[in-house]
């Protein structure tokens, strides 16, 4: 059997179980794994976007995404008041204010990126934070665990279904292997698993549930599409190499960045 079959499977075993475990664990499992998830994603980002910054240029976006990260978490699990947001106002403030002692000659472009890693990948984890206490103030793991699940299907499903049927390119100029078969092939299954987690998981609806797997499949392609233009961009094929047979945290996680916000949205306005 092909060595880096077996290393992509093993690898991608481990990777489902310490997903699976901290989710359904407790809430401090289920924020390790977010801020571990975020920093490690903040990380491969802007060492992808900066590659030739000093460690100050790379490291303080990282910095500021945990720090934001730590601050959303406690205000979650402890239900404190709208005030504590304003906490946030002297980490944007050190951000700008750093730049005055920079001297790169390419001060705007750099925070620039630092402000994007912040919204394209720290914001839609806080948002997956708190679908954990959307309906309550105390942890519920069935939104999360029902966002990852569906993010899978979906996954399996276009790939299974593109690999069998696709012949018809989505979106050739950034990711020659994605096809409409493969897309259609994806809903349809994550459809059917989201019907089956609404009898697991009653935080929603049914109706909300086939919504939702819906708009994680529709907005995690795109969440897909806008990593590999990324990558095209930058000339590479992984984000990095720390899960063997996969590349890197980033690529595993893609499809959650823009599909998190999307669900969020929805869930701000039907419930």
């Amino acid at each position: 059997m092909d060595s880096n079959f077996l290393q992509r499977t093993l690898t991608g075993f481990l990777f489902v179980t310490a997903v699976v475990a901290c989710t359904l664990w407790s809430e401090f499992s289920f924020f390790f794994l977010l801020f571990v998830v975020n920093f490690l994603c903040l990380l491969e980002f802007y060492e992808l976007v900066l590659p030739d910054k000093s460690w100050i240029e790379k490291y303080l976006g990282i910095i500021a995404g945990s720090i934001i990260y730590v601050m959303f978490s406690m205000i979650f699990s402890a239900n404190l008041s709208i005030a504590w947001y304003y906490h946030l106002i002297p980490v944007f403030l050190t951000i700008f204010i750093i730049k005055l002692f920079e001297k790169s000659h390419n001060e705007f472009s750099t925070l620039a990126f630092q402000v994007l890693g912040l919204m394209y990948i720290t914001l839609p984890i806080v948002m997956l934070t708190k679908m954990g206490f959307f309906n309550s103030f105390d942890y519920s793991a069935g939104l999360p665990m029902g966002f990852f699940l569906l993010l899978w299907t979906s996954d399996t499903g276009a790939y299974l279904a593109g690999r069998s049927f696709g012949k018809h390119k989505l979106f050739e100029r950034v990711s020659p292997k994605k096809t409409w078969e493969g897309s259609f092939g994806g809903l349809i299954l994550t459809l059917v698993i989201a019907y089956g987690i609404s009898f697991l998981f009653d935080d929603v609806n049914t109706i909300d549930w086939l919504i939702i797997g819906a708009l994680i499949v529709v907005f995690g392609t795109f969440g897909d599409l806008f990593e590999s233009l990324l990558k095209r961009n930058l000339h590479i094929k992984d984000s990095g190499k720390i899960l063997p047979g996969h590349g890197g945290v980033l690529d595993r996680f893609d499809g959650l960045f823009l599909a998190v916000p999307a669900v969020f949205f929805y869930l701000l306005f039907t419930n």
